[in-house]
């Protein structure tokens, strides 16, 4: 089930939303983009997706929660940069939440 995304971004354009987090994926956000940010981000543990550093500072890679006690899935994707690795992983939470494919960066 897809959730209507209007409800959480309110007036906000999602073309700017999306923007800003390309712009700072880490650091502080808008009131609409922390709402949209909160939500994709509040799944139950199970089947959740996250990052995994495997070297700090330098690498990260893409996993799947799988619950309590049980193994991490890793999904395969590895980054050298965080801002990349948070995009991956928005990207895809908004694809599941809320069915929109984003495009890759320009």
């Amino acid at each position: 089930m897809t959730l209507d995304i209007r409800y959480f971004i309110g007036d906000a354009k999602l073309d700017d939303l999306v923007d800003e987090f390309r712009r700072n994926p880490t650091g502080q956000h808008s009131a609409s983009l922390q709402r949209l940010i909160n939500r994709i981000r509040s799944e139950p543990m199970e089947g959740k997706l996250a990052l995994l550093c495997t070297k700090p500072h330098e690498e990260w890679i893409l996993i799947q929660m799988n619950g309590r006690k049980k193994p991490i899935t890793v999904i395969g994707d590895k980054f050298n940069d965080i801002n990349d690795a948070e995009w991956a992983v928005f990207r895809r939470r908004i694809k599941r939440h809320f069915g929109i494919d984003l495009p890759e960066p320009r």
